[in-house]
């Protein structure tokens, strides 16, 4: 016989057979190869079995006697169980559907709010956010990370001085800071106009002060250019000079180029991984193919669920593995030589100021030690020389 619990999948049915002589009932089962369950009296001419699901049409096809009446009088296990369950099984679909549709709403944008935008910069910031997919109904699974969102915005808005990014529920907040007119200066303490490098001045324009030295002339670092004292030496009068110079300067620089450069590229082609889980453990629900790159990157992007206002700990997590290839660029030594001398003028502008211009560039020495190329260079620079420092007293 199966066990209990293998009929209560299969499905019991309960019979009770009523009159003279029901044990011929059983007899007649038990020939038949029925097997019977839970045999018992009931009354004097009363007992109760129970059968198997599956025999239920076999012993219904056994002949009655007119003597006792046979009766079927419960029914339990799986089979009906389900039977049941089907009767509500709109109900349940219905809270079901409801549940995820209340879902799939909660995690979708509804509404956008700017806060201390002028008019015309929240027109602009709604328009480049509708571009990036930022709008109501648009859903949260599919935008861009707030890093990128803010970096965004801030790249095509150069009028703005900061954009705060924040996603509440389903709706993002944005506060904008715009750039203003600068203050006032306050009040120049009276001051002296230095040399800030040894130079050969090129130009000069002097607003406010007395000028101590003129074009052509050889200035050392720190020597007064323009003098914040002026009028007589009985009634001198303290002013804050006001000016530009303009210089040219010697610089020197080292430069390094390896003959053999390691480098990586894409090749174009990805594979894309779906994961949903906890923040510590993740199940793959996508993209089961296996990785057969020799060399790859990947980059991930996870998403928080959440359910109306709360978070829930469940992340949708998208994996993206890129193919790469790896490469040597071998250069010659006149190629090196090339390479450093356009990296070391890069190196110098970022020293320079915006307006200083390099006049002329020379190599001083050129070696090969340990497969790279060694340059020292020489640059004659047109930059601005003027540094300022304050008049003390004595001075």
């Amino acid at each position: 016989m199966k066990n209990q619990w293998t009929s209560k999948l299969t499905g019991m049915v309960q019979v009770k057979v009523i009159g003279l002589g029901p044990e011929r009932f059983l007899n007649e089962c038990m020939r038949k190869g029925i097997p019977l369950k839970d045999v018992k009296k009931s009354g004097t001419n009363s007992i109760i079995f129970s059968i198997e699901l599956k025999d239920y049409k076999r012993i219904k096809n056994i002949p009655r006697k007119k003597e006792y009446k046979v009766y079927f009088i419960g029914r339990r296990g799986l089979p009906f169980e389900v039977r049941r369950a089907w009767k509500y099984f709109g109900f349940v679909l219905g809270i079901v559907g409801f549940l995820v549709v209340l879902f799939l709403l909660s995690n979708m944008v509804w509404r956008v709010d700017i806060k201390g935008a002028s008019p015309e910069i929240e027109y602009k910031l709604r328009k480049d956010l509708s571009a990036i997919g930022v709008k109501p109904g648009a859903s949260q699974f599919s935008l861009p990370k707030m890093e990128k969102i803010q970096k965004k915005l801030q790249d095509e808005n150069p009028s703005l001085t900061w954009v705060g990014v924040q996603l509440k529920g389903t709706t993002f907040h944005f506060e904008v800071v715009e750039k203003h007119l600068p203050k006032k200066e306050e009040a120049l303490r009276p001051r002296h106009i230095v040399a800030s490098e040894e130079a050969v001045i090129t130009s000069m324009f002097v607003e406010k002060g007395k000028p101590l030295v003129t074009k052509n002339d050889f200035v050392k670092k720190g020597q007064i250019l323009v003098s914040g004292i002026i009028g007589t030496e009985e009634h001198p009068i303290l002013v804050p000079a006001v000016g530009k110079i303009m210089g040219e300067v010697w610089r020197e620089e080292i430069i390094s180029v390896p003959l053999d450069t390691p480098f990586t590229v894409l090749t174009g082609e990805r594979k894309t991984r779906y994961y949903i889980g906890t923040k510590d453990s993740k199940i793959k629900f996508w993209g089961f193919d296996k990785n057969k790159y020799k060399s790859f990157e990947d980059e991930s992007s996870s998403y928080q669920f959440k359910f109306l206002k709360w978070k829930l700990p469940i992340y949708f997590t998208k994996k993206t593995i890129l193919e790469s290839e790896n490469y040597v660029r071998t250069y010659s030594k006149e190629q090196a030589s090339e390479l450093g001398k356009q990296i070391g003028i890069k190196d110098l502008m970022k020293k320079l100021s915006p307006d200083a211009k390099i006049l002329q560039e020379k190599v001083l020495h050129e070696s090969i030690d340990n497969g790279k190329v060694n340059l020292r260079m020489y640059y004659k620079v047109l930059e601005d020389i003027t540094k300022t420092k304050t008049i003390v007293q004595g001075d």
